[in-house]
């Protein structure tokens, strides 16, 4: 069995893990084409937390660059043909945790 950055559970898991953050960092570089000084990871993941939970409605990784920029962050090796509808979907629970935090309507 190979094991990849382009599997689902081996990317949550390594970008987001705290000490990892250079590398995420030099990868939303790239892929964004944007400078990034300052990145927060909301929530590090955890392969056992993965393989106990169903992929269901979980976002694979959430960060926020330079202090501005909430970036939900996803990886798919198959197209389910459903990418606007997960797009819509994210983006609202982004929103409404952000609205609840900030007390701010946007």
């Amino acid at each position: 069995m190979e094991i990849s950055l382009k599997n689902d559970i081996v990317f949550k898991s390594f970008f987001s893990r705290k000490g990892n953050e250079k590398y995420l960092i030099d990868f939303l570089s790239s892929l964004l084409k944007i400078e990034i000084n300052k990145i927060r990871i909301f929530e590090e993941v955890h392969v056992e937390k993965l393989f106990k939970e169903e992929k269901g409605g979980s976002m694979d990784l959430q960060v926020e660059i330079n202090d501005e920029i909430i970036v939900n962050i996803e990886m798919q090796r198959k197209n389910n043909y459903n990418i606007e509808q997960r797009t819509k979907y994210y983006s609202s629970k982004i929103i409404s945790r952000e609205v609840g935090k900030r007390n701010r309507i946007f």
